[in-house]
């Protein structure tokens, strides 16, 4: 199971990462399931009247984890959901790229909802998964402890970690949301949330140029298979149907 307290402190002192406890989850007052699921997460407790308005918060629908909005219907992403997503992951693209193996020391550094980075540590990689969103990332740690998932989950900006982190990492990858394409079909909605509530990365080419230095083998790159090329050119790319890898070679 993991730690909250624990992984934030796991942190170099000199990062500024948040205090999952100071993430409020919004309950009825007799919300058993829920407070029993605050205390899982070492979760502050706010009465359900005083959630926000207009904003993204936390709550508990029939004792899950739920992603809430005043103008949207509650997102629960399932444990069975993730699963299946994870078993279909493990022998494609993402495993080629990464050279996924036991041991192999992975550096997650969008995480996102963590179905990525799951998936590198149910191949035997030691994953370490970075989300700056305290709510995207509160359900990561929540599917994680789901799964028993061995994946250590911060809460912190890549490029902050990045820069402040003496770690040296096997792979550095990194999953910048794009925007869905015009004439794809309509993606689950667990992505279309993550699309509204994930922060953009305004140069992810600065990003890299700064993880070159915390890797000893690789760094991968998902995009849109479309997407055109940018500047920095990778050393070789693993094409999916829809998305492509780029590896960019460090040793």
């Amino acid at each position: 199971m993991i730690s909250a307290r624990g992984n934030i402190h796991d942190v170099a002192a000199d990062l500024t990462s948040i205090d999952f406890t100071r993430t409020p989850i919004f309950l009825q007052p007799d919300d058993e399931l829920g407070i029993e699921l605050a205390s899982t997460l070492d979760l502050e407790i706010k009465d359900i009247q005083s959630a926000p308005s207009n904003h993204w918060y936390l709550g508990c629908r029939y004792g899950d984890l739920a992603i809430c909005h005043s103008n949207e219907s509650p997102l629960v992403i399932s444990e069975r959901s993730i699963r299946s997503k994870i078993d279909e992951a493990r022998s494609t693209h993402l495993a080629k790229a990464c050279m996924a193996r036991p041991g192999r020391i992975v550096l997650d550094a969008f995480g996102g909802w963590g179905v990525d980075g799951f998936t590198l540590s149910a191949l035997g990689c030691e994953v370490t998964i970075l989300e700056v969103n305290p709510l995207i990332c509160t359900m990561a740690r929540h599917l994680a402890q789901e799964l028993g998932c061995a994946a250590k989950i911060v809460c912190v900006d890549a490029e902050r970690y990045l820069q402040g982190t003496d770690e040296i990492f096997d792979v550095i990858y990194f999953d910048p949301m794009f925007p869905v394409h015009p004439k794809s079909a309509k993606p689950a909605r667990r992505m279309q949330v993550l699309e509204m509530m994930a922060r953009k990365v305004s140069d992810i080419d600065q990003v890299i140029e700064i993880a070159k230095s915390r890797t000893r083998d690789r760094i991968v790159v998902k995009r849109r298979r479309s997407e055109k090329a940018r500047s920095l050119v990778p050393d070789w790319t693993v094409y999916g149907r829809t998305v492509r890898f780029e590896v960019y070679q460090t040793r």
